[in-house]
């Protein structure tokens, strides 16, 4: 507390007077921690009254809900692109003098995103800065997961394990006694690392720097994160993937086995959509394949007519699909024949380290005149497991024969 001299009294008051205050506006986390700590203070009074025991239980209700509508504050909108750029630009003197003397330098780079965009002024180099480079994949299911900050290895989670017991009660009866009960759930933050070798001279060439790192370092890091994303094995250091056994995601239940006539990729995503919503959850995305789209797109009725499934493009124009409202995601890293179909925000994504660039010579780098920069991001995957069943993943051809009315 402010002043150790207060009486409990008074201490309730001033607490009662902030909580009003923070909750008049969109409490920060840093106002729950600060609350918090008064509230503790409190707590550990020696003798406390009834009336005070009253109070402190009223706070810790308000703080819980505090707790629920805190925010960060609002930061610098970045791409690592334009945040590497800036770091480096700011140490360049330095990255120089460490390279000189053998040594290395880390840079923390703080970014409130992990795309990997750069609309600077990109100029050619003596270097012949028109690299050939290879295609990268396209995006899509990070954008949309619900993505937060860790400052721990693990992130730990209460899953609620059985329900109350809830029963009706005759005039003078027994009333039925709710049983609930919890578990505590860890996952591990993994790390995932890419580097570039680029020669001393470029260093004198901050527009060239700027491109190497945004085009190929970022980028490599930031495709690696994708696909794992979906195809992560949970072992040997990295994060679980959504289609992989690790994440223990369930299938198509059978609930609509031969029930469908001339069944089709469409009618699939829609029973998909019907399992999920079965269990109190509603899907947002489908993702396919881009050969099984236009599997999907081709589809025709023994006349020859396109079947006209359930796709529009979107009021925006931009052309995206949509299949009985969800939105779909062509991937290239999701299998062909295989589909997902979920409500994406139960993906959690939490970052220990956006990306910690640190640049020095590694092995024969001083006689080649090369340096070396090396990018590394720490995150954790999971879906809470009673939210698992906000999706189902199965094989394509499987399940529309399952479902295919004989």
């Amino acid at each position: 507390m402010e002043n150790t001299n207060l009486t409990p009294e008074e201490v309730v008051e001033k607490l009662n007077n902030t909580f009003a205050e923070k909750m008049s506006n969109v409490p920060t986390n840093a106002d729950v921690d600060a609350l918090k700590s008064d509230l503790e203070s409190l707590k550990n009074l020696e003798e406390k009254s009834q009336e005070l025991e009253k109070s402190i239980a009223k706070f810790e209700g308000k703080l819980e809900a505090m707790s629920e509508k805190a925010t960060e504050p609002k930061a610098e909108k970045l791409s690592i692109g334009q945040a590497v750029a800036k770091a480096y630009e700011k140490n360049l003197d330095s990255i120089k003098d460490a390279v000189e003397k053998g040594g290395k330098m880390s840079l923390n780079i703080k970014t409130t995103t992990i795309t990997a965009d750069y609309t600077g002024d990109y100029a050619l180099t003596d270097f012949d800065s028109e690299v050939d480079r290879t295609v990268r994949k396209r995006y899509g299911i990070l954008e949309n997961v619900n993505r937060g900050q860790t400052a721990s290895k693990f992130v730990t989670y209460v899953q609620q394990t059985a329900d109350s017991n809830i029963g009706w009660t005759a005039e003078g009866g027994a009333k039925t006694q709710g049983e609930p009960t919890w578990a505590e759930v860890s996952e591990e933050v993994k790390k995932i690392a890419s580097y570039v070798k680029v020669s001393k001279e470029m260093l004198d060439d901050l527009s060239f720097i700027r491109g190497e790192i945004n085009n190929d370092l970022m980028e490599g890091v930031r495709e690696g994160i994708e696909e794992a994303l979906l195809n992560g094995t949970g072992a040997t250091g990295q994060i679980k993937g959504l289609i992989n056994a690790s994440m223990g995601l369930p299938g198509y239940n059978g609930n609509f086995d031969d029930e469908i006539q001339d069944a089709n990729i469409t009618d699939l995503m829609r029973v998909a959509k019907a399992q999920i919503e079965a269990s109190n959850f509603s899907p947002t995305h489908v993702v396919l394949n881009p050969e099984d789209i236009a599997k999907l797109q081709l589809t025709k009725a023994s006349d020859g007519m396109y079947t006209y499934p359930m796709f529009l493009p979107t009021q925006s124009g931009d052309g995206e699909m949509s299949i009985a409202g969800m939105r779909v995601i062509s991937s290239t890293y999701m299998p062909v024949g295989d589909y997902l179909v979920g409500d994406l925000s139960k993906v959690n994504v939490k970052f220990r380290d956006d990306m910690n660039l640190s640049v020095g010579l590694d092995t024969d780098d001083f006689t080649k005149n090369m340096i070396t920069i090396l990018a590394e991001a720490r995150l954790v995957s999971y879906v809470k497991n009673n939210q698992k069943l906000a999706f189902v993943y199965g094989d394509i051809a499987t399940d529309v024969a399952l479902i295919l009315k004989p």
